[in-house]
């Protein structure tokens, strides 16, 4: 009999996806139901957006373009980088994912082997251990604590760090904590990568909209050279 790769048997879904689906259905019968499972706004798009999606389509901008995405948002991302990370990134160097997991799984499997060992924060996105079981790969974790301030415990990581770890995952702002890593914690991530030739994966999804003192903030975590690693 036909089977399915076991691997489909590591990953596993969201929570929080489950709990959305049951409150549909509970909808659909006519129950009132107030969403708190996902990070969706309640807002549509403005309208300037809607217009210009309507005008693309229009024009006839409906057809396959470059897998690598648009060129020319592919230049802004990279001037944007320039601006707000001190990235000096090329167009070349970006990709365009439909959507944050899309992304990570396309960096986890350009990065990780099986046998690998990939240090994640938890609590975190469900998806970074999910993805690493399902490269083969063993996800270990390193714990943001309240007595920490929801920071990462550096000393914890460096603990953790063997000769099959080969990626280090951080998400700042965090989610679930909302946390911002201290620009402290982040020099001593960087040097841990540096010095155990360490792959880091920046998630920095919710950085655009954290402001701090009216300066928007926008957390690298790998610094001094780290985005020019050519192999």
């Amino acid at each position: 009999m036909a089977r399915i790769a076991s691997r489909v048997s590591q990953l596993n879904g969201e929570g929080a996806l489950a709990v959305y689906s049951r409150a549909k259905e509970l909808e659909r019968q006519g129950r009132s139901i107030i969403h708190l499972e996902l990070g969706e706004p309640d807002f549509h798009p403005a309208a300037p957006v809607v217009d210009a999606l309507r005008g693309a389509v229009a024009a006839g901008r409906d057809r396959y373009c470059s897998t690598r995405g648009v060129p020319a948002l592919r230049e802004a991302i990279a001037d944007y980088l320039k601006r707000t990370r001190r990235v000096d990134a090329r167009a070349e160097q970006v990709i365009v994912a439909p959507g944050c997991k899309m992304a990570l799984s396309l960096a986890m499997m350009a990065l990780v082997e099986p046998g690998d060992e990939v240090l994640f924060p938890d609590p975190g996105f469900p998806i970074y251990p999910s993805f690493t079981r399902g490269l083969g790969a063993t996800a270990v974790p390193y714990g943001l604590e309240e007595k920490n301030k929801f920071q990462p415990g550096v000393e914890e990581i460096a603990r953790k760090i063997s000769p099959h770890s080969s990626v280090l995952i951080f998400n700042s702002p965090n989610n679930p904590t909302g946390t911002v890593f201290s620009d402290a914690v982040l020099e001593k991530i960087a040097a841990l990568a540096r010095k155990h030739d360490l792959w880091v994966i920046a998630d920095e999804i919710y950085a655009p909209h954290c402001v701090r003192r009216g300066v928007q903030i926008h957390p690298v975590a790998y610094r001094h050279g780290g985005a020019h690693r050519d192999h």
